[in-house]
């Protein structure tokens, strides 16, 4: 997905690779500043980021439907670093309840401190967020 990211990162457009669970993957093109459409069944999904490689909002969410369809992965990134929900068990209502959470704390992070005190202060039991410098 790199080259993807460079060009995202050049232009704006995000870019998501699925991973299928007949193991093939799909990569599609969005629009400037995000990507959308109908989640296939599938085991993961990345998309691309043209700032920083963090989740917004609007990702969490997707995540949390991804993981209801039994996906165990979501990622984003961009040329430089990737940030990963993944699960490391199944998907509860306690694990939906916290990740919604984070998706609102997320969404009302004004400053780059306060976002990135909304994800360390994330836990989960079945959940796991990791980012992690390319």
């Amino acid at each position: 997905m790199v080259p993807y990211a460079n060009r995202t990162m050049s232009n704006e457009i995000e870019f998501m690779n699925i991973i299928l669970k007949s193991g093939e993957y799909l990569i599609l093109e969005g629009d400037e500043d995000k990507v959308s459409l109908p989640i296939p069944e599938g085991i993961g999904v990345a998309h691309t980021h043209p700032g920083i490689c963090l989740f917004s909002h609007k990702d969490i969410e997707t995540a949390d439907n991804t993981f209801i369809k039994g996906y165990v992965i979501n990622s984003v990134l961009n040329p430089h670093c990737i940030s990963s929900i993944f699960r490391k068990g199944a998907y509860t209502l306690d694990d939906r309840e916290n990740l919604l959470s984070l998706a609102k704390s997320v969404k009302k992070a004004k400053t780059m401190d306060s976002l990135v005190s909304a994800y360390k202060k994330f836990s989960s039991e079945n959940l796991v967020f990791e980012y992690k410098n390319i």
